[in-house]
């Protein structure tokens, strides 16, 4: 354990022995994140909302539209059906929704035929509109059942369902989608620094390598656990104060709604740590040069934090992207926070949480291997 600690503090004492790494570990990662906040806090706060009406000439319809106009948090525009998929794929509106032909007739039956929401963004950009679709068209829904199809008793009670409608929503309740979309992504830039910085980090071994410390300190009491238990550790204090940080400058800098306890996420961020300490190592194992290294870490975590959805929502991949990112650690670790700002409870994110600390016994193991079959000492430059 001694020699463990010693270790430690002895690769802490030298990835900080210049205090530009001060920057570049602990100031750099958290002024990107803050950045990429402030970026999405510049994004209009409503939500651009497309409407095609198709039965324009329904009372119940045209109140279903005016209604949406009255939230503060829409900005509506009127669409038509062939523009729909033009105007979304360019961004133009975040969503449309398409009241089918025969809107106002179905409500009578109670039998209101599906309101169509078209978005490439993901729920965390929609949920409140969906959330308002479904409260409307329920409600619609249950008044077709009471009135028991007389259309008569139907007009009675939905005169006082459009008053009741606008009373209830005239105190607006903060929508948290945009903050809990600017996390996500904002989390996701610190995940892919994360693995840069691990990558960098665990390069130190072949620094040593190279010259010659990392055979001289096999002469001691040291073997190549404790040698790698020590590199992963001091690592591990590296992205722990990173995450801390991050979440700290969140909620006390930007006073951002994460949607995430404070603890909990730590405890994601700090597996996905451990991830990716692990990867440097199965990186560094598995390289016989310092450039070359450097060069694997560039072509594997840069796109593989593309297809995780660390830059972009996961959804607006294709399909055979969005399968191909579950064999990746980034999309379980997003993944995990996403489920929890939905109101998942940390129990139930728990399976994802262990498939991170599988990708890290997965690349410990086949590291470890690697190093200690290795035996090649000049390649190093």
């Amino acid at each position: 354990m001694r020699n463990l600690l010693l270790l430690t503090l002895n690769t802490l004492k030298i990835t900080f022995r210049k205090k530009s790494a001060i920057i570049v570990y602990l100031i750099l990662p958290v002024v990107i994140v803050i950045f990429v906040m402030t970026a999405y806090s510049s994004m209009d706060s409503k939500l651009r909302v497309g409407i095609n009406n198709e039965n324009k000439s329904g009372v119940i319809a045209k109140d279903f539209v005016a209604a949406l106009k009255s939230q503060d948090k829409f900005k509506i525009q009127e669409v038509k059906a062939d523009e729909i998929n033009n105007l979304v794929a360019e961004e133009k509106v975040d969503c449309v929704i398409t009241l089918p032909a025969g809107f106002d007739e179905s409500t009578f039956k109670s039998e209101i035929s599906k309101v169509q929401i078209t978005s490439i963004k993901g729920q965390e950009a929609t949920a409140w509109v969906q959330n308002y679709v479904n409260y409307y068209v329920k409600s619609l829904t249950m008044l077709g059942k009471a009135s028991g199809g007389d259309k008569e008793t139907f007009n009675k009670l939905y005169d006082g369902f459009k008053v009741q409608t606008l009373t209830v929503h005239k105190n607006v309740v903060k929508d948290e989608s945009l903050d809990k979309l600017k996390t996500v992504q904002s989390i996701g830039f610190l995940i892919m620094l994360m693995l840069q910085g691990a990558t960098t980090t665990s390069g130190l071994i072949l620094k040593e390598k190279k010259e010659k410390t990392y055979y001289r300190i096999f002469t001691s009491p040291v073997n190549t656990k404790i040698y790698i238990g020590a590199n992963i550790l001091a690592n591990m204090c590296i992205m722990v104060a990173q995450s801390i940080l991050v979440i700290f400058a969140s909620k006390y800098v930007l006073k951002l709604t994460t949607g995430v306890p404070d603890l909990q996420l730590l405890v994601i961020l700090t597996l996905f740590g451990l991830v990716s300490v692990t990867l440097g190592i199965l990186l560094v194992a598995f390289s016989t040069t310092t450039s070359q290294v450097g060069a694997m870490a560039t072509l594997i975590i840069t796109p593989t934090c593309m297809l995780s959805g660390c830059f972009w929502p996961i959804e607006l991949m294709p399909k055979t992207m969005q399968h191909i990112a579950n064999f990746l650690p980034q999309t379980w670790a997003l993944g995990a926070i996403r489920e929890i700002q939905n109101g998942k409870s940390f129990f139930y994110v728990m399976p994802k949480l262990g498939i991170l600390v599988s990708f890290a016994l997965v690349f410990f193991i086949i590291g470890m291997y690697k190093m200690k079959s290795g035996k090649s000492v000049k390649n190093y430059v």
